[in-house]
């Protein structure tokens, strides 16, 4: 039974009425919400008071945190009967005479080979369920060269660096007890019993590189690279063809390269490093290799959507970098993959996917075509680099992926695997749906494209429940794929809006440049004229809009009229306190996405004009006008208290604060309108653990439930 195919038993449930009932009568209790107490402390920037109220609750291990986060889950708690799936038929990657695979269960992963064309002799690699069991999860799983050693980094729930761990396929020796701490990312040296993995500072930031070599101590580990600015990280990677180990150095707005011989043997000294370009602010590259050459995919040339180049491994300096393939201004290269003959390049033209490849001998280029380009295409893992066919994935709105084989020489598009809905249990028929794009104009006059989904028998009544999601920072994509949650809501008449704000990189690198730093307040505008559009043009009205996304939370200080009811995931809610914390995870690399506000007055004033923590207002500042005709605001916030990127503060001060300052725009004063806090005390920044399929499909359905029994 597939993932959606368990959460599609959950909703059979809503349709029946019964999970609906006990979810409206668990909103229902008397019971009141906790208050949290005050200890105003004032900070002083640029001569500019900060009062904070909540700032005690920075202290994870204060004990009225402990209470206050307990006191909150008890205010509304549900439990699912959920059923175990069924597993999909695994996708098979083929190597040196085995097919690998993984089957999926409701306990975690279990990883397979068995000799190719062979239908028995099945192999487990690796079995899961007792990790899950331990609230633990497999971060990476990565074979050696030879395909005999198998390493497994291993970590905590909400922990980001784990504990690498071996086994050898052969059985000739038994690593059992060799195990290497603190580990953030590994690969396998080309010399089979040599590993290179990186460890992190105190900000969770990777910065050194060291190699193993299996039978000794971890104590003897050799440094092979450490690097020394706070604001890069590091990682290591493999050219495909396996010849040269890459150590690269990124900040979000710059690259720094080193390679060296893959082969080297670590007993016989440090290997040498040699150093492509020296980084400069602005300058990202991306290296692989081939025959001698590196290919390169850089922005340099202020290429902001990047362009393809190769490069003699004799002269690999920028002054030698030869460009063979670039794109339009509305284009942006995403990722390329390289075979003997070909170059497949992934990219996004206006925001929607395009696969294109270029032939290495004509350097003639030919584009495959999609069976739709509404969709979220990715590659899948194409290990051989001898070969005509490449491997991708693409994952369409309105149906589960599917994953396709290209043969770049014959041109022909397969087919190899489906995930498909279980209509008989939702009684789910995709022709009764339609997905489009269309534009909207925001405030500025620029043009914000939007994805809609809804039944094709919509009635445009303005009285449509909608759903708005969006991201809108880091130049991440809003992908119009499938996702679990949609088709509940999609059968019961909803609208599913998806908004591609400045912030994220659907138009290329400026769209995304056009919605950070001191253009920060273009995610949140857009978000709200997203809204307006859907209201101004018949899909629905301000009481029927809920919306999940970074941009909500802000744009709802903003605007909180037009919104019904809120899903706030581990939200980014205090921007201006981590900020203004160097010594938080990840802070100082942020500084290129929020700004400094430690040294700039003016970042410092403009984070603060749209912080949600900052921009509260108490309620009675309200006019009449609005108390009489704003319906109000439902709003559910979660959270991970093991969330080391997010601190789990964020959501626990920014509802501690409505709680006081907006109180009579809540339960009990108004009985229709909920503030919820769910904060999970074992969860970390990505959610559930990723082994645990119960887990994830119970935190959407509560999601959903919510969003149901307050818009609908």
């Amino acid at each position: 039974m597939s993932n959606i195919t368990r959460l599609l038993d959950s909703v059979n449930v809503i349709q029946k009425r019964t999970f609906i009932k006990n979810f409206k009568k668990l909103f229902q209790r008397i019971d009141l919400p906790p208050i949290p107490k005050q200890i105003p402390q004032s900070s002083f920037y640029f001569n500019i008071e900060r009062v904070d109220e909540f700032q005690w609750m920075q202290d994870p291990n204060n004990q009225d945190i402990r209470e206050y986060i307990a006191a909150e889950n008890e205010f509304v708690e549900m439990k699912n009967k959920l059923i175990t799936p069924e597993v999909v038929s695994p996708l098979k990657v083929l190597s040196n005479g085995y097919e690998y695979y993984t089957k999926h269960s409701n306990y975690g992963s279990i990883y397979y080979r068995r000799k190719k064309k062979s239908l028995s002799n099945e192999e487990i690699l690796l079995d899961s369920k007792k990790l899950t069991k331990a609230n633990k999860q497999i971060k990476s799983v990565l074979l050696s060269t030879d395909e005999n050693l198998l390493g497994y980094l291993v970590e905590q729930e909400g922990d980001e660096i784990g504990s690498l761990h071996f086994k050898d396929l052969s059985r000739y020796n038994n690593y059992q007890n060799e195990i290497l701490d603190g580990v953030f990312n590994f690969l396998w040296g080309t010399n089979v019993h040599i590993v290179y993995y990186t460890v992190t500072d105190e900000q969770l930031r990777p910065y050194k590189v060291y190699a193993h070599q299996l039978g000794t101590s971890q104590r003897n580990d050799m440094l092979i690279y450490e690097e020394k600015d706070y604001t890069s990280f590091v990682d290591i990677t493999s050219t495909k063809d396996q010849s040269f180990i890459m150590i690269n150095s990124n900040t979000f707005s710059s690259s720094e390269v080193r390679f060296f011989d893959a082969h080297h043997d670590v007993s016989q000294g440090t290997p040498e490093l040699k150093l492509i370009e020296p980084r400069t602010s602005g300058l990202e590259y991306y290296v692989d290799h081939r025959d001698g050459y590196f290919y390169i995919l850089t922005n340099a040339d202020n290429c902001h959507n990047f362009k393809l180049v190769r490069t003699r491994i004799e002269n690999i300096s920028k002054k030698y970098w030869e460009t063979i393939f670039t794109v339009k201004e509305t284009e942006r290269i995403e990722d390329v993959d390289i075979f003997k003959d070909y170059i497949v390049i992934f990219a996004k033209s206006e925001g929607l996917p395009v696969l294109m490849c270029y032939e290495l001998k004509s350097s003639k280029v030919h584009q495959i075509t999609l069976p739709t380009n509404l969709c979220a295409v990715s590659p899948e893992i194409n290990i051989d680099c001898n070969t005509n066919i490449v491997r991708f994935t693409c994952n369409l709105p309105l149906a589960h992926e599917t994953t396709y084989e290209y043969n770049m020489k014959s041109r022909n598009l397969y087919s190899i695997r489906s995930k498909s809905i279980n209509a008989s249990r939702l009684d789910f028929d995709s022709n009764l749906y339609t997905c489009y794009r269309t534009r909207v104009k925001a405030s500025d006059n620029t043009e914000i494209p939007i994805t809609l989904l809804h039944k094709k028998s919509l009635i445009m009544n303005h009285n449509n429940p909608v759903l708005l999601r969006s991201y809108g920072a880091y130049g991440i994509t809003t992908d119009p794929d499938f996702q679990l949650e949609h088709f509940p809501l999609l059968e019961r008449g909803w609208v599913i809006a998806l908004a591609h704000v400045r912030g994220g990189s659907e138009l290329g690198y400026s769209w995304y440049d056009q919605g950070r730093l001191m253009n920060k307040k273009n995610s949140f505008t857009d978000f709200i004229s997203v809204v307006e559009y859907l209201i101004s043009t018949g899909y629905s009205n301000a009481s029927k809009i809920s919306a999940i996304g970074i941009s909500a939370g802000a744009a709802f200080n903003m605007r909180p009229d037009l919104f019904r009811a809120l899903v706030l995931r581990v939200p980014f809610l205090d921007p201006l306190t981590s900020m203004l914390n160097p010594n938080l995870p990840l802070t100082k690399i942020e500084y290129n996405e929020w700004g400094n506000p430690l040294e700039n007055k003016d970042i410092y004033k403009y984070i603060s004009s749209y912080a949600p923590y900052d921009n509260i207002p108490y309620d009675t500042t309200f006019d009449d006008n609005f108390k009489q005709h704003n319906i109000g605001t439902s709003i559910l916030v979660t959270a991970g208290m093991q969330d080391q990127r997010v601190n789990y503060w964020h959501s626990l001060k920014w509802v501690s604060k409505m709680r006081i300052r907006q109180a009579k725009q809540f339960w009990p004063y108004k009985k229709n309108n909920l503030l919820i806090l769910k904060i999970d005390t074992n969860k970390g920044h990505f959610g559930s653990n990723v082994n645990n399929q119960s887990d994830r499909i119970r935190d959407l359905a509560f999601e959903f439930a919510f969003l149901i029994t307050q818009v609908q």
